[in-house]
């Protein structure tokens, strides 16, 4: 898959299932900052990421995934 694609189903995914409002959804969005990443969000995150594209994010490298920027590569990265 594409990096844009993956950037648009991603995008879709958080505006769609955790209900982040679209005007905060850029590259260089903080998870936890600017959007409110809980925790559970991010297993949810995960969880999309394996079902959607085959990439298993292992949580203890998750914190090193500050920005949407981070998580648009790491999924790039790793599917």
């Amino acid at each position: 898959m594409t990096k844009q694609e993956i950037i648009e189903k991603t995008n879709e995914f958080l505006t769609g299932t955790l209900d982040i409002d679209q005007s905060l959804i850029n590259p260089d969005t903080e998870l936890k900052r600017d959007i409110g990443i809980t925790s559970v969000d991010a297993v949810a995150i995960a969880s999309f990421a394996q079902k959607t594209f085959g990439c298993a994010i292992v949580m203890s490298e998750i914190k090193a995934i500050i920005t949407l920027e981070d998580l648009y590569n790491y999924i790039e990265n790793n599917q």
